[in-house]
């Protein structure tokens, strides 16, 4: 018999991708978790998940199919938990997935203030590469996507949140740390450190590639954080658009910071959904309040 707390252990498996730390989330025991999916598989005479050894769990297709149903029924038996009591009242669960480089920007304020707001709706978030993001969102298996406009499938709606323009980031010695301003073709005799995902690495290179510019890329770097400091240390320089208030690495070597010379564009960051799964109201409510909260910021 299907229940909703044996579908809630089975949405907490996948949103973890590990029985351990889904268990671990809800404060209860692992075996308690496998014996809930152990039934639902038994119930539906199919797999749900694949399990890989020493890498959790991960879904089968049929599984992220199921996944973003007993999501929509979850989001439905909270909202008719509270029916009758405030019809004003948003509840729910919302699942989004933001670009990792952006989530230390903005989700953790973003998601306090709208936690205040909307106190019945939980946000559960994942960071995630320019590649995994527009997958999670095609499968289901979130329901909203911060990220920035680069190469998003025809399929996924968007509003725009905001816009970035690049800058030169340079290590705090450079000879060039005291301009006002820097063009592209200046930085192209100079080595870069460029982030490794793909899509990224591609958007940035074509800014030079438009102009017939063909710099060297000297390092890649997995982490933002890394990035900095590889250029702090003297590595390179990097043309990025994300600006932390702090203007030193992690290591506390200094970074400067000097704005581009006519760039076009200036890099938008996006709030999008697939159009295949309409969005619950918790996750209208999140959309909504997101575009205020960028408004106002603006």
């Amino acid at each position: 018999m299907l229940t909703l707390r044996s579908l809630t252990y089975l949405v907490a498996a996948a949103d973890h991708e590990s029985v351990t730390d889904a268990a671990t989330a809800l404060n209860i025991s692992q075996p308690a978790i496998s014996a809930a999916i152990a039934q639902l598989e038994r119930h539906y005479a199919q797999q749900i998940f694949v399990r890989r050894k020493g890498r959790g769990v991960g879904l089968t297709p049929f599984g992220r199919t199921l996944i973003v149903q007993v999501r929509r029924l979850l989001n439905q038996a909270a909202e008719l938990e509270l029916f009758g009591q405030d019809r004003d009242v948003a509840v729910g669960e919302v699942s989004l997935g933001c670009f990792a480089e952006l989530a230390p920007h903005y989700l953790p304020a973003l998601n306090k203030a709208f936690e205040v707001r909307f106190p019945h709706i939980s946000v559960k978030f994942k960071e995630a590469g320019f590649d995994e993001l527009p997958r999670l969102l095609g499968e289901g298996s979130i329901d909203l996507m911060l990220d920035y406009d680069i190469g998003l499938p025809e399929e996924v709606e968007q509003v725009t949140l905001t816009s970035l323009a690049p800058y030169v980031l340079l290590p705090g010695d450079h000879r060039w740390a005291g301009r006002k301003k820097l063009s592209l073709e200046s930085l192209a005799g100079e080595p870069l450190v460029l982030a490794s995902d793909r899509q990224s690495r591609r958007y940035l290179l074509d800014l030079f590639h438009r102009r017939g510019l063909n710099p060297e890329v000297a390092r890649t770097a997995d982490s933002f954080e890394t990035l900095r400091g590889l250029v702090a240390n003297g590595y390179g320089v990097s043309v990025v658009h994300s600006r932390p208030a702090s203007q030193v690495s992690y290591d506390g070597s200094p970074l400067v910071s000097v704005p581009i010379t006519n760039v076009e564009p200036t890099h938008r960051i996006l709030l999008a959904w697939s159009r295949r799964f309409p969005l619950s109201p918790a996750a209208e409510a999140y959309k909504d309040f997101t575009l205020g909260w960028f408004h106002e910021r603006a």
